[in-house]
């Protein structure tokens, strides 16, 4: 099964007809071979059941074992957009009890947990680019959701389940950071009544409360962990735009605006991006995806010894860079490095995580510039 999986894809890859198929195209030509080197019979409607409808709801398909709908999956066109279709689809997939459904363009699939609570971003539990990755990084794992063997068993959803609690953890180890933070930045009285305690204990005499929280004040600095590690050199000064990913202001008891200037950002919203430019090198892009990766590579390449570093790059509810492909929506994996970088960026988090990505490394905002068209 692998192996013919392996050998689709190769093709796929090298098939120069693929950004012009259509939605029926896309249907015929990739997904219907790829269920069935699934192993699905996908001339069976009882099991592959094409243009499901309950009411006036419709799924492209639905996977189904003994009369029951186990797998919904969304299909739409090569390279069309997919996020203006995870509502439609988790809404229905939760009315008819179906536990795992997946919204794909052929090349970018999204699974999800439908029974899962919370957002679709929330409900989202693993992703696959097909011509992006490499395919021992996904095809194990695309043949232990969706395998019809799997899903018959119930090994399929118990891998999602799997796969969904590893995010949440992942994700939840990630805030811990945050979490000791808040606790240092505003203290209660128990943490406050703990150190008179111990402080007592040690010399005998009870210390006022309010002496100690001038302490905790005094040397917030020093127990704050940084969102991001600090280099050897201070950065030039930068220009923060408006909605930039960068540090938020660490937090003290009192709150003191930031002296830096502000500068609104340009719109790269509706825009293609021809080429950019940084560091006295124009290089041509094909998309906003090849600037930021294009980026991550030159600066692994320049400052491998601290490239890590791009690990505390993220936005207020997004996660950019991550050594683990399965905590970012469409990884991809950054040359000479173990680390993955978040595609599944519109134009406007693109260039704001390239702008922040050149800032960690001690270079101004304006250093990059962006020809589109």
């Amino acid at each position: 099964m692998k192996k013919e999986i392996d050998t689709f894809i190769k093709d796929l890859k090298s098939n120069k007809k693929l950004d012009t198929f259509d939605e029926a195209s896309t249907k015929q030509a990739v997904v219907l071979r790829l269920l069935s080197f699934l192993e699905w019979d996908i001339f069976n409607v009882d099991e592959v059941s094409p243009d499901y409808a309950v009411n006036s709801n419709r799924v492209s398909y639905s996977l189904r074992i003994n009369n029951s709908n186990k797998v919904f999956i969304e299909v739409k066109r090569i390279n069309e957009k997919l996020d203006n279709h995870q509502k439609s689809l988790l809404g229905f997939a939760s009315r008819e009890g179906v536990n795992v459904s997946i919204l794909t363009n052929g090349l970018i699939w999204w699974f999800y947990l439908t029974a899962s609570t919370g957002s679709s971003q929330e409900r989202w539990f693993y992703s696959i680019d097909l011509l992006k990755q490499k395919t021992d990084d996904f095809v194990p794992q695309l043949i232990d959701l969706l395998s019809k063997n799997k899903v018959a068993r119930g090994q399929a959803l118990k891998t999602a389940k799997a796969l969904n609690q590893n995010k949440k953890q992942k994700m939840a180890s990630d805030i811990i950071p945050e979490a000791w933070n808040k606790i240092i930045s505003q203290p209660n009285m128990i943490f406050v009544e703990l150190l008179r305690e111990t402080t007592e204990k040690i010399c005998g005499y009870k210390v006022e409360a309010k002496i100690i929280e001038r302490f905790l004040e005094k040397n917030l600095d020093k127990w704050l962990i940084s969102k991001r590690p600090s280099a050897s050199a201070s950065p030039p000064p930068r220009i923060i735009e408006v909605s930039s990913i960068e540090d938020k202001p660490k937090p003290h008891f009192s709150t003191v605006a930031p002296k830096e200037p502000v500068k609104k950002a340009a719109s790269y919203i509706g825009k293609e991006i021809k080429s950019y430019a940084f560091n006295g090198k124009t290089s041509p892009v094909r998309n906003w995806e090849d600037m930021l990766t294009g980026l991550c590579e030159y600066f692994a390449l320049i400052h491998s010894k601290d490239f890590e570093k791009v690990l505390w790059i993220s936005g207020e509810d997004n996660t950019y860079f991550s050594r683990y492909s399965d905590q970012l929506r469409i990884p991809e994996k950054i040359k000479g490095t173990n680390i993955y970088v978040e595609t599944k960026l519109g134009p406007e988090e693109i260039v704001k995580t390239s702008r922040s990505l050149i800032a960690e490394f001690g270079y101004h905002a304006g250093d990059l510039t962006i020809t589109t068209t």
